[in-house]
């Protein structure tokens, strides 16, 4: 079989020299580089076996952005995320001071409303034209690390009330609900015309996600928190105690929804507001609020994760097959396409297994340059529902495993990626280039296992911090199939 392949390669090679160097002049460094009894040949046909792999495990905790939401894609199945947070109490809730008459005062509170409040960034992925929904359910147990580990995965997931805090519906609007203004945030606003701020109340006039608590868990819960304060308690002033009242919540979206977006956290961006009014003085009745923001990280190593999952049972690849990262599904078994995705960890891999019968195409040879392209597959993508992965694509080595072995090294000793070329004229004819002649050269001077191969994908230690995807043409009789374009020097 290897024989055959040899024979097949000698053949196109014939077709494919793409210049004879007999004009070229024997060479000192700096003139050129190749003598009279040389021929440089550019070989794009080189057999390429590409797959698809799934992660077993991959980390979603210690980011500073909430992944939140769902979408339904028609190659990769229904994907969603329940997002598991840990509610800071900002420093402690005190029962307020006052002086009246010249005597300090501790003034008792009472409770008037619970929101939901978030500043989403401006990335999302689906559809934001549908309503979506939004739950929130309150933790019935800690959040506790796995053993011997100091982070959550994608499949980490904790028991919560079966009724949840909130169950509302709104429309995502990504870039307008972004904008953050500290101080109508606090209910303050400018005067026109002056430097001064006023107060008002009862109305939110900020652009972020805002939604008003109204089930009767959340009211309980906000009138519990309310007489906590009131009695100065321990679990409203000290931190260990708080998150043994409030384990967390997780917050999840509706079977319907239609886009999945992100908020920051650790800036008091995603948070539960908590409304009430002082008594018992000349101005009670002023609303104020206090908030408890979801944090990166808590107390005892807390921590805030996304859990993924996705049904892809009904996808036309039938990737439910994958199912463990040493299983893989062959691209001839998938409509000669690979895919890879955030969240859910999909890479693509790569073997390249004939590349050192470059070898026995003369005396000795040697790689100008090796450039591995890939092809996003036509109508797979959409610059405003599905855009084109932003993060960098890496290139990992593997066996026969799938796991991960070492970064492939670039420049400057950065790790090896992927640069988007575009073509403006046609867009379906874009690819995705990487510079593999140091990989291929490699090869070339110390061989090859049968089982090595490469895995392209997203940065392994930020895959659960994104949901970008891509579709990738392998049609064996395409121009748009993965390919090794290689420039090659042969001494006859």
């Amino acid at each position: 079989m290897r024989t055959n392949h040899v024979l097949l390669l000698l053949l196109i090679l014939s077709f494919l020299i793409s210049c004879n160097s007999n004009n070229f002049e024997e060479h000192q460094i700096g003139d050129n580089l190749i003598d009279e009894t040389s021929e440089v040949v550019l070989i794009d046909t080189l057999t390429i076996k590409s797959s698809t792999v799934i992660l077993d495990s991959l980390i979603t905790s210690r980011f500073n952005k909430a992944i939140l939401g769902s979408y339904k894609d028609e190659f990769l199945g229904d994907v969603k995320t329940e997002y598991y947070g840990v509610l800071d109490f900002n420093n402690g809730f005190s029962k307020p001071t006052k002086e009246i008459g010249n005597v300090s005062v501790k003034v008792p509170i009472e409770f008037d409303s619970l929101v939901f409040m978030a500043y989403p960034n401006k990335e999302y992925f689906g559809d934001t034209l549908q309503v979506q929904r939004l739950l929130i359910n309150r933790l019935t147990e800690e959040l506790e690390l796995p053993d011997n580990e100091d982070s959550f995965y994608s499949h980490s997931k904790f028991d919560y009330e079966e009724t949840p805090l909130l169950d509302s519906e709104f429309f995502l609007k990504p870039v307008k609900q972004s904008q953050f203004d500290e101080v109508i945030d606090s209910h303050g606003k400018v005067n026109e015309g002056t430097n001064g701020v006023i107060d008002y109340y009862g109305k939110y006039y900020g652009e972020g996600i805002y939604l008003k608590m109204d089930s009767e868990e959340a009211i309980s819960l906000g009138e519990e928190i309310v007489e906590l304060v009131n009695t100065e308690s321990d679990t409203v002033i000290e931190a260990k105690q708080w998150h043994r009242f409030i384990k967390g919540v997780v917050i999840r979206p509706g079977d319907n929804n239609t886009v999945m977006w992100q908020a920051p956290i650790g800036e008091n961006k995603l948070r539960l507001r908590l409304y009430y009014h002082e008594t018992d003085y000349t101005e009670a009745g002023k609303q104020k609020y206090h908030d408890f923001p979801i944090v990166q990280a808590g107390p005892n190593e807390r921590l805030s994760f996304a859990n993924y999952s996705s049904d892809r049972s009904t996808t036309p690849q039938q990737l439910d097959r994958l199912i463990e990262q040493e299983n893989e599904l062959n691209s001839d078994q998938t409509d000669n396409l690979t895919f890879i995705q955030g969240g859910i960890g999909l890479y693509t891999k790569i073997k390249i297994p004939y590349i050192e019968n470059l070898k026995t195409l003369g005396l000795t040879g040697g790689v100008l340059s090796a450039e591995l392209q890939i092809y996003p597959k036509d109508e797979s993508y959409d610059d405003e529902l599905f855009p084109l992965p932003k993060s960098n694509l890496i290139l990992y080595t593997t066996k026969e495993d799938n796991k991960f072995r070492s970064v492939l090294p670039g420049p400057n000793n950065t790790a090896l990626s992927f640069a988007f070329v575009r073509n403006p004229e046609n867009k379906d004819e874009s690819y995705y280039a990487t510079d593999l002649t140091s990989y291929v050269n490699n090869i070339l001077v110390n061989g090859q296992e049968y089982e090595d191969a490469i895995l392209i994908g997203f940065q392994r230690e930020g895959v659960g911090d994104t949901y970008d995807r891509l579709i990738i043409e392998d049609e064996p009789n395409s121009d748009f199939r993965i390919r090794l374009k290689v420039t090659y020097v042969i001494q006859r």
